[in-house]
This record gives C-alpha cells, sequence and structure tokens, in this order.
C-alpha cells in the first residue's frame, strides 16, 4: 500500500458557514458514478490542475483531454476557487484504499500540495453555481398518457418510439456532442430541460417522470469492443441508473439490451 489515507481537513476552508453547509450537504448516498469537488487556494489552481491532469493521463486511468474537459472551475471567494473533478479522481478521494496504488499516491500528492479540500457529492449543475436545471415548460393540450425521462439518450431513438404513444419527454441528457447536435435538430431545445454529462445532475432537480429510458454506453459490453466490461470506465456509467432509480422511484424503466452484458471479464 501507499500509506495513504482520508486526507485530514483544515480547521477552516476559508467558507462562510453557510456555503460549507451547502457544499457538505450536497454528499448522497444514491450511489452514481463518484464525483465531488476540491476547494483549492487560487494561488495553488493551476498546478493542481496540471497535475491531476498527469496523475489520471499518464498511468492511463482515463486521457489527459478527457480530465481536462471535466476539471470545471467555479470561483467562489476572491481568493478560492472549487475544481470539480473526474469520477476518477473523485473515487480515489472518497476511497483511497480501493484505489490502485500508484494512483492513489498520484492524487494524493497533487491535491496534498495544493491543501485542498474535497467535498464529495457536489455536481456541477447546480444553483449554488448558477447552472440549476430549468423547470419544465408547462405543455397547452390534454395531458400525456405517461412521462418518460431519457438519458445516455444518442440521438433519441426511445423518444422516437414512445410519443407516438402518449409519452412526453421531461428530461434528456446526451453527453456526446454530434449525437446532441443530431438530437436538438429533430427536437429543438425549450420544452423539457436537458443536460450533457448526467452525473453533473442532482436527481432531486429532475422533473417526476413514469419511466426512465436508457442506451447506456454498450462499448464495454459489446462484441465488437474489448468486452473490458467493468474495468472500462464507460462500463461504470450504469450505476447513473440505478442512482436515478433509487432516487425518483419511476413506475418503470426501459434500457438498451446489448449482447454479451453478462459475459466479458467483468460481468455484470
Amino acid at each position: 500500500g501507499t500509506g495513504m489515507r482520508c486526507m485530514p481537513e483544515p480547521a477552516t476552508t476559508s467558507l462562510d458557514a453557510a456555503l460549507d453547509a451547502a457544499l457538505r450537504s450536497r454528499r448522497s448516498d444514491h450511489g452514481g458514478v463518484p464525483v465531488g469537488a476540491l476547494l483549492v487556494p487560487k494561488r495553488k489552481l493551476t498546478s493542481c490542475r496540471a497535475a491531476l491532469e498527469a496523475a489520471v493521463g499518464d498511468l492511463r486511468h482515463g486521457t489527459r483531454s478527457d480530465v481536462r474537459h471535466a476539471l470545471v472551475v467555479d470561483r467562489v471567494t476572491p481568493d478560492m476557487f472549487l475544481l470539480h473533478v473526474p469520477a476518477t479522481v473523485a473515487g480515489v478521494l472518497d476511497d483511497p484504499a480501493a484505489a490502485p496504488a500508484e494512483l492513489a499516491a498520484a492524487v494524493a500528492s497533487a491535491v496534498g500540495a495544493s491543501g485542498a479540500v474535497f467535498y464529495s457529492g457536489v455536481r456541477r449543475c447546480d444553483a449554488l453555481f448558477g447552472r440549476a436545471l430549468p423547470p419544465l415548460a408547462p405543455r397547452p393540450g390534454p395531458p400525456e398518457a405517461f412521462t418518460f425521462a431519457e438519458v445516455f439518450a444518442g440521438i433519441g431513438g426511445f423518444r422516437l418510439g414512445l410519443e407516438p404513444l402518449g409519452g412526453r419527454c421531461v428530461f434528456a441528457a446526451e453527453l456526446d456532442r454530434a449525437a446532441s447536435r443530431a438530437y436538438g435538430a429533430h427536437w429543438p431545445a425549450g420544452g423539457e430541460p436537458r443536460a450533457g454529462d448526467i452525473s453533473s445532475v442532482h436527481a432531486a432537480d429532475l422533473p417526476a417522470f413514469d419511466l426512465l429510458t436508457a442506451g447506456f454506453p454498450c462499448q464495454p459490453f459489446s462484441d465488437r469492443g474489448s468486452k473490458a466490461g467493468l474495468l472500462d470506465l464507460r462500463g461504470q456509467l450504469y450505476r447513473e441508473l440505478v442512482r436515478l432509480l433509487f432516487a425518483r422511484q419511476p413506475a418503470a424503466f426501459l434500457f438498451e439490451n446489448v449482447a454479451s452484458l453478462t459475459e466479458g471479464r467483468t460481468p455484470y
């Protein structure tokens, strides 16, 4: 082992008590992929970001570009910033003992050198940062037969089939930019709230829905892929569906079936 332990928090985080309490309250017991943010002093922000990119990218637990995309920054005081970290880093900070030793040591070094404090469960789409989900727009006419939320929506295959049955989409999430553009071309934005990364959204902020649909990433399980299963970071994203199901308790769910889902090196 590396001897790494959960890092003790300093007596003060340079935040007022109300904001500190609000950030701590974001921790969730509903599961999902690990999420969170580091409170970093302004003078250490650039070096902390660079060290985390190197820790994850160079050790092949993701790519530098993936990490750079995930490292979103929010300024919370003149001298302190929140650095939203990718799931790989949040997982290490949540449970260092379960992480690969080399990765745990590299993340500990990056965080320790910056004097950062980790807030588990903080998500990027949050009213605290001016990025709350917009409300569901009212729709005239007779009520819908049922409502559904579409996660890992792709270009809208589930929606294409469900709307003719009387369903109304009340939330959609798709990270891939090309797929999201195609989705938006077919269903222009303005009705239901939408998101890119579903892990950035608090489940409690979603509108109520009767049905959850998802075409979660199939590459880790597909016969055409490596069949790395849960060893592939994309293979862990099913946990986001579990989070939404536990938190919102819809009447039903409908997920994409993938050949070899129960095979591979780490079958589900």
